[in-house]
């Protein structure tokens, strides 16, 4: 504020409860505040990814596959974003009447090295597994190194979903289905939702009510399904 910014975007993800502070602190402020990667909040301006319908994509796209056993390799299950990850893999097997358990879930959290040891304890707990969902592509880059040591083929073995579409998951062995979330986009919509409020400001109109923007992740097909 000493900098006299006309805007703050909030990119740093929800976890836990470090949105705690929040709604004391940001009624004081003298400008816009834009959310990311926060779940929604009648009173504040958030622009998010729609992470529970890409996970829903994901597994949809498996079931039509033929995949019936389903696993998933969660992020940290503290971010907002992991959380409803799973909730979307949980929702998509239940619309399709596919029953699951604790047994077809392991928590990770981001780095391939959880990925890897994410599908070994995967195995031991639920060693039918025909699929498995990781809410990642870097711990699917670690899950694919796991089945290789471990002898399974991808996809003959054992599918693979990835969430993000890194640049890198087009080169992975075999190259990654994954869901594509729309980072630039995120950045841009975050602006213009700026943008909207300064202008209605200017021409002393009332602010644009808060509100959450949702930007629609997309599914992308590629070898490893």
């Amino acid at each position: 504020m000493s900098r006299q910014v006309e805007e703050i975007i909030w990119t740093a993800p929800e976890i836990g409860n470090n949105r705690s502070w929040f709604r004391e602190t940001i009624p004081q402020l003298a400008i816009p505040v834009i959310f990311l990667s926060t779940q929604p909040r009648g009173d504040f301006h958030v622009v998010e990814i729609d992470n529970r319908n890409g996970a829903y994509l994901a597994i949809e796209h498996l079931l039509e596959r033929g995949y019936r056993k389903i696993g998933i390799i969660t992020g940290p299950l503290t971010w907002w974003a992991a959380s409803e990850r799973r909730r979307g893999w949980q929702e998509a097997l239940t619309a399709a009447n596919i029953p699951f358990s604790d047994s077809q879930v392991v928590e990770g959290h981001w780095s391939a090295e959880s990925g890897e040891r994410g599908l070994y304890e995967l195995l031991e707990k639920f060693p039918d597994v025909q699929a498995v969902f990781a809410c990642n592509d870097q711990m699917a880059l670690g899950l694919t190194q796991a089945a290789r040591n471990l002898g399974k083929r991808i996809p003959e073995d054992l599918a693979v979903v990835g969430f993000d579409d890194i640049p890198e998951s087009a080169f992975y062995y075999p190259p990654l289905t994954t869901i594509r979330q729309g980072l630039y986009e995120l950045g841009q919509a975050a602006v213009q939702t700026f943008v909207r409020i300064r202008e209605a400001e200017q021409k002393g109109e009332p602010a644009p009510s808060a509100q959450t923007v949702w930007l629609q992740p997309q599914l992308v097909i590629r070898a490893s399904t």
